[in-house]
């Protein structure tokens, strides 16, 4: 088990899932991919296992450091308060 990053925010696009904030930086490598699971650690102690569903693709007009992505759709964003720590727990080919 890896730790990836705690929450700060959480954005909830329709018809994709939420996209956690700050994402995970390109550092980690391609350990972390579509279908890696993770475990999310919220700060009440309550745990939810999932799995990047998608990475998503935004263009700001320079280059960034980190790998936004998103959890499955069945994942609500009232489930993942800001404090919530994530951690990888193993990857997945595509």
């Amino acid at each position: 088990m890896q730790f990836l990053f705690e929450i700060e925010d959480v954005f909830d696009i329709g018809g994709r899932g939420c996209v956690l904030v700050p994402v995970v930086p390109y550092a980690f490598g391609r350990d972390v991919k579509t279908g890696a699971q993770l475990l999310i650690e919220t700060p009440q102690g309550a745990q939810v296992r999932t799995n990047i569903a998608a990475f998503e693709m935004i263009n700001r007009g320079r280059p960034m450091v980190h790998a936004p992505f998103s959890l499955p759709r069945a994942v609500a964003k009232a489930s993942l308060p800001v404090g919530s720590k994530v951690y990888l727990l193993g990857s997945a080919a595509v």
